[in-house]
């Protein structure tokens, strides 16, 4: 049952005392003063049943103490400790001196629902209505940047052979939980025994620079692999296929299934042993404490694993008014319109203008975008290497299919290619191009000349890059700083690293922090000095 916080107070509690002394316009004053408002009671009532047990800790403390949490970037357990003796959190979570907040597990409980609730979104929409209030937000059309930033994730990474072994024993222990089985007996029974040590390859004794050693190995593991699957076929027969008690074993088998078959080949064309597949399978499960993280890509200097977080903010006051969080494998700009309307939405202003990087620069995505009526502000894709000559610098006449290059050399070799993207791609020959003065800007091709690709979209990719060379759009561009500012805050607080295992918890960290940023940009408005927080 909703629990409500005492809406009288006490005049001589912590949070009325001691606000002064902790500071009045401090994150815990500013919560001590306008948590309460900010986040009421009622506003979580969905999450709890009427008229049905206790009254539970109020939420509005239960949220605020996670704001505080993410604030201080702290643990579950060293939250907990806080309410109970630091004086900061007792005025912001407006407890008397000798009170703690609750058990960690009302805690741990509380954010789960959030979770499974989308309480992310509505803290984070209250926090955006806390700006708005604080006058933030008052323009009638709105400028957004966005951007990603990697999140490193918490599930551990493993090789083939661990990766498997894991899952294995856990396709083995949630079977053994589902039908009450004595664990060890089954192991034993199975010979699945070293699967169950702390390392599957500290337990097995191979020359590892052996390669057939190493592939009758991979053959064991696949064995042991199918043995796995068959004491969950055993555990499975008779239940619900979609009984609530059979989904954590069913989720174990789907996933031993998905490791092999995108790291191991059981039947190899040699006829041999199974061996390691060569190569990355496409979105490769890399963890099985965490199966939906995965290895990423910032650029091709910083790679990742984990998640990337993206984060849409606007230009003017600094707000940020959407935030996601995607595997580390997905590219910047999926879903970036949808982001886009949904930031539009909770600023209630209507958006004018979209600034991104290279990463959203591509038609599509400027079409889908351009569509929700903004104009978009992002680079378009370079169409070379830097320090050569791109297609547009060639005179390209597509009705008399003759094209110049910048050498003043034509060329009629013309080959058309249809389909659903169809092209046309000019050559010179390697004889026009051996002795020209400009070859080096222009081809590094040895043994043949230089090739140039037309597509319909080709003249207005080539008006956009000509357009990002004017002064008019480097000083709208600049505007985009913004949104790596907020995310550096949002590395402050500690979203570089993910505190939890799943994208949903992930999301939920990301938009946590981000509701604390914009409380500070809300509060240091209210006090009219910089919003710099």
């Amino acid at each position: 049952m909703l629990g409500r916080r005492d809406p009288q107070g006490d005049l001589f509690r912590p949070d009325n005392v001691l606000r002064g002394h902790v500071g009045e316009d401090s994150f815990y004053g500013l919560l001590a003063q306008h948590g309460g408002e900010w986040f009421s009671d009622e506003s979580f009532s969905a999450i709890y049943r009427d008229g049905m047990g206790r009254p539970s800790v109020s939420p509005s403390q239960l949220c605020v103490a996670l704001l505080l949490q993410s604030h201080d970037r702290v643990s579950d357990e060293e939250a907990i400790a806080r309410s109970a003796y630091d004086l900061r959190w007792k005025v912001a979570l407006g407890l008397e001196l000798d009170q703690k907040l609750c058990a960690k597990s009302t805690l741990q409980r509380f954010r789960a629902q959030l979770v499974l609730n989308e309480g992310a979104a509505q803290i984070l929409e209250q926090g955006i209505q806390t700006c708005r209030q604080a006058g933030l937000l008052k323009k009638g059309k709105l400028s957004v940047a966005i951007d990603t930033t990697p999140i490193l994730g918490r599930g551990a990474v493993k090789d083939t052979y661990n990766l498997v072994s894991d899952a294995i024993r856990e396709v083995v222990q949630q079977a053994c939980e589902l039908r009450g089985w004595e664990r060890s007996q089954i192991v034993e029974q199975e010979g699945l025994s070293r699967h169950f040590a702390a390392s599957f390859k500290g337990a097995v004794e191979i020359d590892w620079s052996d390669e057939a050693q190493r592939r009758a190995l991979v053959g064991q593991l696949v064995a042991d692999a199918q043995v796995a699957l068959q004491v969950a076929a055993r555990a499975l027969d008779g239940s619900v296929a979609q009984g609530a008690e059979t989904q954590a074993l069913r989720s174990a088998q789907r996933l031993l299934g998905e490791l092999l078959a995108q790291d191991i080949e059981e039947h190899p064309e040699d006829g041999g042993e199974p061996k390691i597949r060569q190569g990355t399978a496409p979105d490769r499960v890399v963890s099985t404490t965490d199966p939906e993280m995965r290895h990423g890509r910032k650029s091709h200097a910083q790679p990742f694993t984990g998640y990337k977080a993206t984060v849409v903010a606007d230009t003017e006051d600094g707000v940020i008014l959407a935030t996601d969080v995607r595997a580390g494998n997905v590219a910047d700009r999926q879903d970036a319109p949808a982001l886009v309307a949904s930031a539009a939405e909770r600023s209630g202003q209507r958006l004018d203008e979209v600034l991104g990087d290279t990463a959203y620069g591509d038609l599509e995505t400027r079409d889908e975008i351009e569509h929700l009526g903004a104009e978009v502000l992002a680079k378009a894709v370079p169409g070379t290497r830097a320090g050569k000559f791109a297609a547009s610098d060639f005179e390209i006449d597509e009705h008399r299919g003759v094209a110049r290059c910048p050498a003043g050399i034509e060329s009629t070799h013309r080959h058309r290619v249809g389909g659903q993207a169809p092209r046309s791609n000019y050559h010179w020959a390697a004889t026009d191009c051996a002795g020209c003065r400009l070859r080096s800007q222009c081809t590094t091709a040895r043994t043949s000349g230089r090739t140039v690709v037309v597509t319909a979209n080709s003249t207005r990719l080539w008006g956009l890059r000509e357009q990002q060379k004017t002064e008019a759009f480097r000083t709208r561009y600049r505007k985009r700083v913004v949104v790596e500012h907020r995310i550096a805050r949002l590395v402050q607080l500690g979203i570089r690293q993910a505190k939890y295992r799943g994208m949903a918890k992930v999301s939920f960290q990301v938009a946590l922090a981000a509701t604390v940023a914009n409380l500070f940009r809300a509060a240091a408005c209210r006090v009219s000095v910089p919003c710099t927080g």
